[in-house]
């Protein structure tokens, strides 16, 4: 078990319970408590009665799965959510030192070779996994990793993993010297995480480790890392020339907004979009519309049809189009740590201060996705921000002036959430001053094709040549298709379909056989008649738990693995008697 920030862990135990136990932070305490479980959970081989503070090493049995507390962990997973990086802290035990007469011969010209050909290729650009490979190959790494540094109050996060889909771990005292010093680091020994019988272990091994900065304009923007399990594979390393090197290769992918390198389920935003269906003309020329104006945009859909491609194509159109773009989506943070996330901290609550991340997007535009997932009190600070222009750190006295541009979206009705409770009306008043309804792909499959084109284009620039395409039946069984899921669906057959495909063409055969493994295309599980099923669904299985537990709120709310906050939420936005009359 490793340090999270608000997550759900799902485990297929017969002995497990919906919600068993959950494990919160308080300050630099960790606490688990047992949330009512039907057998109980385990700490250090006794039954925990109560809320217990976690120490390094501690065992949680949680029914037959066995963990081991291990708080120093932190798992990131790279962009492409193939691999993952972790960052942990040594044993104590110190690795093998290098020996001089088995050095290992280095030449900077080969490095030198494949990073300037990868470059100089119109593939080549923006393509963050083939640089780390080439840089990789270079220097005669086994495995590598490519970092964005933190900042906005952000932690780090991994761009890509070298080999691909590969688990990389990193000692977190080298990295850590790396972005405070800004200097290439030389280390001795490799980690490596293993997980034997539910138990996780850090393990130092003999070999040798590289960490160095990417700095552009003076800031530092990432850190590149490199390790070989021989103890002398980086002993000639020239570090001055690899780290000119790699800067000069890595640093123009950090020219821009760095959230540019996420990927993203629909094309970039650009000067041109690729997509002529007349229903997404007439959402584009909305946007070119509302470009020019500093007054907010909701922009409406269902999940998945591109609602954060339209915000970035208002940003890439409008005066604001050099200044930074961040996406924020509101259900994603953890509710204790959101408000400092996003609007920052003062010193003396997180010291030192820390800027948050609307401050990261001052002279650009901000962008809250899934506003109605807002807790209450951060409606408040997103009120204010509309009205004042200014942002409000946590723990501070004083406001802080922000120059950004509020872009909203929504999947769910506004109005709607307004009548149950869920959104202030004087926010929505706000955000709602201009509103563009982003439409359903089955809605506008004149740009399937485009998007598959994109798609290919996107994927043969991050892993290498894929196909030559698709045949005209594989596009037509596409754009027959309703998507449900909408663009992110798309791409995400697309991909599977690229990487299962065997011939210099993807064909029908390839396409029917993925469209086969999607759910039901029937009527009834399209998304605009699934909603309503749904929500009368959950409104009655919220009934019959406060009557099955005689109207308490905290016993039904346990009873359903929701938060209490969350099931009073349904009760007033659907009526419900607590006592079930």
């Amino acid at each position: 078990m490793g340090r999270s920030s608000g997550c759900t862990i799902q485990l297929l135990d017969e002995k497990v319970s919906r919600l068993h136990s959950t494990i919160h932070r308080d300050g630099d305490r960790f606490i688990v408590k047992d949330e009512g479980s039907s057998n109980g959970t385990g700490l250090n081989g006794r039954l925990l009665l109560e809320s217990t503070e976690l120490r390094p090493g501690d065992e949680v049995a949680i029914g037959n799965n066995l963990m081991l507390f291990n708080p120093d962990l932190e798992i990131l997973r790279d962009l492409e959510g193939a691999g993952s990086v972790i960052l942990a802290t040594p044993p104590e035990a110190s690795a093998a030192p290098i020996e001089d007469d088995r050095v290992e011969s280095f030449r900077l010209e080969g490095l030198l070779a494949s990073l300037s050909e990868l470059v100089a290729s119109p593939r080549g650009v923006g393509r963050p996994a083939a640089l780390l490979e080439a840089a990789a190959r270079g220097i005669g790494a086994e495995r590598a990793a490519l970092l964005v540094a933190p900042m906005g109050g952000e932690p780090s996060k991994a761009v890509a993993t070298f080999p691909h889909r590969s688990r990389v771990s990193i000692a977190r005292p080298l990295l850590q010297r790396v972005l405070d010093d800004r200097k290439a680091v030389r280390r001795a020994g490799t980690l490596d995480l293993t997980v034997r019988q539910g138990r996780s272990f850090i393990e130092q091994r003999a070999g040798a480790a590289i960490g160095l900065p990417i700095v552009l304009g003076g800031r530092l923007r990432a850190a590149f890392y490199a390790d070989s399990s021989s103890p002398t594979a980086f002993a000639r390393v020239p570090l001055d020339e690899v780290f000119s090197a790699i800067n000069l290769a890595f640093a123009p992918l950090f020219a821009g907004d760095p959230a540019l390198l996420m990927p993203a389920p629909e094309p970039e935003a650009g000067d041109e979009s690729p997509l002529d269906s007349p229903a997404y003309q007439r959402v584009l020329e909305q946007a070119r519309s509302a470009a020019d104006q500093p007054t907010p945009v909701l922009l409406h859909g269902e999940p998945g049809s591109g609602r954060e491609y339209v915000a970035r194509q208002i940003h890439a159109m409008g005066p604001r189009a050099q200044g930074p773009f961040v996406a924020l989506h509101s259900g994603s943070f953890s509710r204790d740590v959101a408000e400092g996330l996003i609007f920052g901290c003062a010193k003396g609550v997180e010291a030192p201060v820390r800027p948050g991340l609307v401050e990261s997007a001052n002279g650009g535009t901000v962008f809250f996705d899934d506003v109605g997932e807002l807790p209450a009190h951060l409606q408040v600070k997103l009120l204010r921000l509309l009205q004042e222009g200014r942002v409000y750190r946590v723990g501070a006295t004083r406001s802080t002036r922000v120059d950004v541009r509020v872009l909203a979206g929504s999947t769910r009705d506004l109005d709607t959430l307004v009548r149950g409770g869920v959104l202030r009306e004087d926010l929505v008043d706000h955000l709602a001053i201009s509103v563009i309804e982003v439409p359903p792909l089955r809605k506008r499959l004149a740009d399937v094709a485009a998007l598959v084109m994109h798609f290919i284009v996107q994927f043969e620039a991050a892993h290498g040549p894929l196909t030559r395409g698709f045949t005209p039946e594989a596009l037509g069984l596409l754009e027959a298709q309703d998507w449900p899921g909408n663009v992110r669906e798309l791409r995400e057959v697309v991909r599977r379909v690229l990487i299962r495909a065997r011939g210099e063409q993807v064909d029908g055969g390839d396409v029917r056989s993925e469209l086969l493994a999607l759910p039901s295309r029937s009527a009834f599980e399209r998304s605009e008649d699934l909603g309503p099923a749904v929500r009368k669904l959950e409104a009655e299985l919220a009934s019959r738990a406060l009557s099955r537990c005689r109207g308490s709120r905290a016993r039904a709310a346990r009873l359903m693995g929701i938060p209490v906050s969350e099931l009073e939420r349904r009760m007033v936005a659907w009526d419900i008697d607590p006592f079930g009359n």
